[in-house]
């Protein structure tokens, strides 16, 4: 299996633009949305624990939000900076399979098109190093390895997959997905099932079980993370329900397959692009087996929907629309008269369009407008905060307790000792220690009311300071918009006002 013979040229500009689009999250929080939102707060206050679960997720994007938050802090800018860094090892692997399907240049203008999609140039800022867009890295990884370990059965194949596999299994469980139907794309086809008498393949899988063996131990023996999981599938519902989560289903695939659909189909209709359907069995054996992998992920999800009433949502579709990328990709050619006019014209495309919006982005929300999450300013209410803890106690506090769109963020924010969760999450947090709280108290922050009912409930022999209030400025802004908080202490035990 030899990458497809290119054409000579491929146009500089269109990578500057896809390192542009990479690169311009990373503006947009630095100048624009300083504070990471609320999934991204959670799994940094997590990560700083390093757990082998955690109370909802597997635990891959809580490693990475720990290790980001180790050296450099909570920073917004950071994280998501980190997040465009891996999502650019899934575009290079991306490349990488395409290459085994199509010439170099049709190869680079189709990265192009994802790394330019809606997806990944605007989730990273709701979503930095979530488990959906971290899919992006190792979905791709796997395939890829997989395909050239068939070929030229490598060791360094074989072993990447396995690593890669696990490092898919520990980001998100729906890589189960992926891995059945990678098997059913092994068994339909001949030339994939000589795998299944190679050594490597079962090298990969013993290489994967042992990195998941710990998680999985782990999961088992607290359930928890499992438990979580099994929420999603609420059993065979209405024709209604069902419809509905088909619909976020396919409306999953559009954000990283646009703009760029668009562009493919008028650059057709201009004749610039050949579209052609070629007959499947003069297709490639690569090409095959991913389209048999699309179909069958497509279709396992369609049975999960329908049979166990999965409650899909659609952000979750970023890694299957990334993989339905090289499915498609034989389906264009270059019409060549044209192809210097077809990348130029994309190029002033997509720049014209990330610049409209970037710009307009930049003026509503430094300007009238204001993000609720992404402009809090959690950095400055915990300081506010801590200032009064400090004015009434010498320890503590040893936790941050509330709500969870509010909790986190004051929990990072208050320095690298600052420990946060949600009150209902604290009976599932395995590293959560009752007696730190005994001895060094906590902070109750929220903005929900009922937060210290909650609270209460759980310590019914703890008592809980006065309400107080703080109204602190949003960032970035100039709409005068401030954030509330209301806040009280539970006395530590251990020192004395």
């Amino acid at each position: 299996m030899q990458p497809v013979v290119s054409q000579p040229g491929g146009s500089r500009s269109l990578l500057a633009i896809l390192a542009a689009a990479i690169v311009l999250p990373v503006v947009l929080a630095a100048i624009v949305f300083p504070t990471p939102l609320y999934d991204t707060r959670e799994l940094v206050a997590w990560g700083r624990h390093f757990p082998l679960i955690t109370p909802v997720h597997p635990p891959m994007m809580v490693w990475a939000g720990g290790v980001v938050d180790r050296l450099f802090g909570p920073s917004g800018t950071a994280i998501v900076a980190a997040n465009q860094v891996l999502m650019a090892i899934g575009f290079a692997y991306l490349y990488a399979i395409l290459r085994l399907l199509v010439e170099r240049t049709m190869a680079i203008y189709l990265v192009v098109l994802a790394g330019t999609s809606f997806y990944a140039v605007f989730a990273p800022l709701s979503w930095a190093l979530n488990a959906d867009i971290l899919q992006l890295t190792s979905w791709p990884a796997v395939v890829y390895h997989f395909l050239r370990a068939r070929q030229d059965n490598r060791w360094r194949d074989w072993i990447l997959l396995g690593v890669w596999a696990a490092i898919a299994a520990l980001t998100k469980y729906n890589a189960a997905v992926l891995f059945l139907a990678m098997a059913i794309g092994v068994v339909a086809l001949p030339s994939f099932r000589r795998c299944l008498t190679r050594p490597g393949l079962y090298v990969a899988m013993l290489i994967a079980t042992l990195l998941l063996l710990p998680h999985v131990i782990t999961a088992v023996k607290f359930g928890s993370t499992i438990a979580y999981g099994e929420r999603h599938f609420t059993g065979f519902g209405s024709i209604g329900d069902s419809a509905r989560r088909i619909g976020l289903l396919v409306a999953g695939y559009l954000p990283m397959l646009l703009p760029g659909a668009v562009i493919i189909a008028v650059s057709s209709a201009r004749r610039m692009i050949n579209v052609r359907v070629p007959r499947f069995a003069e297709a490639s054996e690569e090409l095959k087996f991913i389209v048999i992998i699309d179909v069958a992920m497509v279709l396992i999800l369609l049975g999960m929907i329908i049979g166990l009433g999965l409650e899909y949502i659609a952000r979750y579709g970023a890694p299957f629309s990334l993989l339905a990328v090289p499915a498609l990709a034989p389906l264009l050619s270059w019409n060549e008269a044209r192809r210097d006019t077809c990348e130029r014209q994309t190029g002033w495309t997509l720049s014209g369009l990330y610049t409209v919006m970037s710009a307009a982005v930049m003026i509503a929300y430094l300007g009238p407008a204001s993000h609720s999450g992404l402009q809090e300013p959690t950095a400055d209410a915990a300081r506010l905060i801590l200032e009064d803890w400090r004015s009434q106690y010498s320890c503590g506090p040893g936790y941050f307790l509330g709500d969870r769109q509010t909790v986190y963020g004051i929990g990072i924010a208050a320095g690298p000792e600052g420990d946060s969760v949600t009150i209902h999450f604290i009976p599932a947090t395995r590293w959560f220690d009752q007696r730190k709280l005994e001895d060094q108290g906590a902070v109750l922050v929220y903005t929900l009311p009922q937060v210290p009912a909650h609270f209460a409930a759980a310590y019914p022999g703890r008592a809980m300071s006065d309400e107080k209030r703080i109204d602190v400025p949003v960032l970035r802004t100039h709409n005068g918009k401030t954030k509330e908080y209301f806040y009280r202490f539970v006395a530590p035990k251990a020192c004395s006002k």
